[in-house]
């Protein structure tokens, strides 16, 4: 069964034994593995039951441990850590040649991450060495943004959960690629914006993969059980408001329903906060689908946006 705790040191223990610990990061909850140890990393994706094609991001406690996994870290990389370490950013750079292509889905390049949750750092800095860390959920179910999720997730399975409380972002870290010879590439986007990495770096970020391959890019993922659907302001779903079978959630443009609704209001970083608690709410209801009323289209919402196409069927 799954065990919370809120013991660092029992953590690290179960780390050093070759376990998995569910850690708390600002985005989501991670399935914590040493990144140094095959069969560890092997667990992570047994547990999950993730395809061995989709890569793990390494996370670090302090930016001078990618050099153990880089082979490449330039100005670029230098001034996003600068900027952006600790936090919800992960950098896609050229891996060594002996990091485990386990880790990187037999890709050269290797994803990096320096987490912002105090317990996340307090948990490598004791454990003192990278972890690998994937959400705390079954591949393509909802991520996990609290301690609750996760055993819910794993409550059948021997797991320890590192108690962290609720996720401050919400949303997965974005993800830059850059790497020697190409321009920086979006490859997933989070709630660190396009526009605030291009200021950094002073050009145009390009919002193609170039071939490179990213966590969470699968058509379907973060989804819920129960059917999901997203709706604009043209689709007509009149006819469904007053069914109690169906759950709702709202960006700032509530309407009265019969079922229950969940309004997680119109501003971007506290809808994305609370977008995955309100999933597994409705998700845990007795209903027979979700609707989800879109966001803007625009820049501000796009990490919400990339989840929510992922997540639902458009209506």
């Amino acid at each position: 069964m799954a065990q919370i705790t809120d013991q660092i040191s029992l953590a690290v223990a179960a780390l050093n034994r070759g376990e998995l610990v569910a850690m708390p990061t600002e985005t989501v909850y991670g399935l914590a593995a040493d990144a140094g140890n095959a069969d560890a990393v092997a667990k992570v994706f047994a547990l999950k039951g993730r395809p061995a094609t989709n890569p793990l991001i390494v996370h670090v406690a302090d930016a001078s441990w990618i050099n153990d996994w880089a082979s490449d870290v330039g100005q670029d990389a230098e001034a996003l850590m600068a900027a952006f370490w600790p936090g919800p950013l992960t950098l896609v750079l050229p891996a060594k040649t002996y990091v485990s292509r386990a880790v990187t889905a037999g890709q050269n390049t290797v994803a990096l991450r320096m987490p912002a949750h105090p317990q996340a750092l307090a948990l490598l800095k004791d454990f003192g060495r990278a972890l690998v860390a994937p959400s705390a959920n079954k591949y393509m179910s909802i991520s996990p943004t609290s301690s609750d999720h996760v055993a819910r997730q794993f409550a059948g399975d021997e797991l320890l959960i590192l108690e962290g409380g609720n996720c401050r972002v919400g949303l997965e870290s974005t993800i830059v690629a850059l790497l020697p010879g190409d321009e920086p590439r979006l490859l997933r986007p989070g709630m660190v914006s396009v526009a605030s990495i291009e200021a950094v770096l002073g050009r145009p970020v390009a919002q193609q993969s170039g071939g490179v391959v990213a966590p969470g890019q699968h058509h379907k993922h973060y989804s819920p059980g129960l059917p999901c659907y997203r709706y604009g302001a043209e689709s007509d779903v009149s006819h469904l408001l007053q069914a109690n079978d169906i759950g709702w959630i709202f960006c700032g443009n509530a309407v009265p329903v019969a079922g229950k609704a969940i309004e997680l209001g119109a501003d971007p970083d506290a809808y994305a906060q609370g977008l995955y608690d309100a999933l597994y709410q409705l998700d845990h209801e007795t209903l027979s689908a979700i609707y989800i009323a879109e966001p803007p289209h625009s820049s501000e919402w796009q990490a919400v946006q990339n989840r929510l196409e992922r997540a639902a069927k458009p209506r």
